[in-house]
């Protein structure tokens, strides 16, 4: 069957005033944390520190305990990782480099030897790259554009490719996307607004339409969510904090009632 690609595209330069969006108990000017939950027992745990190098050794630790990175994040003067159970099969590394080019001087080596991207940030002046072994994927790309326009561009290319959009990132003066082949999404699309009013708008309009959060991101002011369709289509939804303690305290009332994080963002 021939995979239905949609690209919506709409960018509104609203102004940012103190409307409270319907679902957030935020301003749409105030700085805020957005976690994306899906319906699912997990051993999910959250770790948090302001130090790279001490984020390094969480890392390892939460290896030999077993588990995997599931979502790493850099915002506000914190590095945020959230771990799961790993499965018997899979397997985890990592590469923090200064320049993405260093990133990219690299990428076949690990792709020969069956690791794939997962995860992508930049923080700090730093790429952290999360690789992964024994997952899904059969191949993989990346498109990186100074502007935006051509960034939606090179994503719209990749789709009709038959490449999935697996994590947006913003980093030395371009737009990133990872994408991949033999995933898990049987259709995407890509929604761009100004303001998280409007964002929290449009996430209502795509859940009734069949469609998931599957990566969000602020960038340059604006908010960027990749929605996809699932195979197996779970329950969803959002919280906003306005620091990294209270969401660590939605995390675990999330957790406690079934949900599982699967993504986050932060931004204004």
């Amino acid at each position: 069957m021939k995979r239905r690609l949609k690209l919506i595209i709409l960018i509104i330069l609203a102004a940012t005033g103190m409307v409270q969006a319907k679902d957030a108990r935020y301003a749409a000017s105030e700085y805020k944390y957005i976690g994306v939950f899906d319906q699912g027992r997990s051993a999910q745990v959250i770790k948090t520190t302001m130090y790279l190098n001490v984020m390094r050794k969480i890392i390892r630790t939460e290896w030999q305990k077993g588990y995997d990175i599931d979502e790493i994040k850099y915002g506000n003067g914190h590095w945020i990782a959230v771990f799961d159970k790993a499965s018997l099969q899979s397997h985890q590394t990592y590469v923090v480099a200064g320049r993405w080019e260093a990133i990219d001087n690299i990428l076949n080596a690990y792709w020969k030897e069956g690791y794939y991207i997962t995860n992508i940030e930049h923080g700090l002046a730093k790429w952290l790259v999360v690789f992964e072994k024994n997952t899904p994927f059969t191949n993989q790309a990346y498109e990186r554009r100074k502007t935006l326009d051509a960034f939606v561009s090179a994503v719209n290319k990749r789709w009709k490719m038959g490449y999935d959009l697996i994590d947006i990132e913003y980093g030395e003066g371009r737009y990133t996307g990872i994408f991949a082949k033999g995933g898990k999404y049987k259709g995407q699309a890509l929604t761009i607004r100004s303001s998280w009013y409007m964002m929290a708008k449009m996430i209502r309009q795509y859940w009734e339409k069949g469609y998931r959060i599957s990566n969000i991101e602020f960038t340059l002011g604006r908010w960027m969510a990749v929605f996809s369709k699932y195979r197996n289509e779970k329950k969803q939804g959002f919280e906003t904090a306005e620091n990294i303690e209270n969401f660590q305290k939605i995390f675990e009332k999330r957790r406690q009632a079934g949900y599982e994080l699967t993504d986050m963002a932060e931004g204004w």
